[in-house]
């Protein structure tokens, strides 16, 4: 009887630990980016985006790791909604001294990061703002021949409940403009599920750790480039280095989210 009850207790750590069940309901439609082999990026966003050296920092150290080819530009305004963004102007290649110039189109691919809780916000009518910067935004980033994807934001550490709500409604708007959306808030909840001692959250509740900025690269770097992150050597960026086992089970949670949220085998 002990021996059982030990072999079911061992069951319960690994179901805990492998098996996934994300808090979403909104299942996305668009389950892959459609380029093979992007090489360049712009990432809008606000200061989810640019804390702890930014995030194109991190998401590049899974493309130098792999060896890819890869270019990125980060446009950020704190505290900023999509709709403080003119996207439209960011996509005109006329300045002969801009690097991205000589590119036709200048990015491959460009992500949109919203702000925490923009896409619940019912106050000021901030979610509808949202669903409505994002549909214009989308049709300026196709004109300019680059490929739009949004990310769904993590919830804040004392509000864990809304870390559905939001992937539901940043899922729906993506799937309302035929867009790949990158569920970074699951996989957050899903390692604090697994790790509670690893702080994904600094003291203010909202913005991330060197940790939360590690997994938030892992996420885009999966869901870009269709590639799994498990077993690379990288421990961070921005002298923020993670011990190795943080970095493997992020790396992990990452993998799994994405597999599991997109239905890749």
């Amino acid at each position: 009887m002990k021996k059982l009850l030990s072999v079911m207790a061992m069951s319960a750590v690994f179901s805990a630990s492998s098996a996934y069940a994300l808090e979403n309901t909104v299942k996305p439609t668009v389950k892959e980016l459609g380029i093979d082999t992007p090489k360049s990026c712009l990432i809008v966003g606000n200061s989810y985006s640019y804390y702890n050296c930014n995030i194109h920092s991190w998401l590049r150290e899974f493309t130098r790791e792999a060896k890819l080819e890869w270019k990125s530009r980060s446009l950020t305004i704190n505290s900023a909604r999509l709709s403080f963004h003119n996207v439209k102007e960011y996509l005109k290649p006329d300045k002969p001294m801009d690097p991205f110039a000589k590119n036709n189109p200048m990015f491959d691919v460009v992500i949109l990061q919203t702000q925490s809780s923009e896409p619940i916000t019912k106050k000021n009518g901030a979610d509808e703002n949202f669903r409505q910067a994002l549909k214009m935004h989308v049709a300026d980033i196709r004109k300019a021949g680059s490929v739009p994807l949004v990310v769904a934001p993590w919830a804040k550490s004392d509000k864990p409940q809304e870390a559905k709500l939001l992937a539901d409604a940043t899922t729906q708007a993506a799937n309302d403009n035929g867009i790949l959306v990158v569920p970074v808030g699951l996989a957050f909840s899903e390692s604090l599920k697994i790790r509670p001692d690893l702080l994904l959250h600094r003291s203010d509740k909202s913005h991330p750790t060197g940790a939360g900025s590690y997994l938030f690269g892992a996420m885009l770097y999966a869901a870009i480039f269709k590639k799994s992150p498990v077993g690379y050597k990288t421990l961070g960026s921005c002298d923020m280095l993670l011990k190795p086992e943080d970095a493997k089970h992020l790396q992990e949670v990452a993998w799994k989210t994405t597999k599991e949220f997109y239905g890749w085998k």
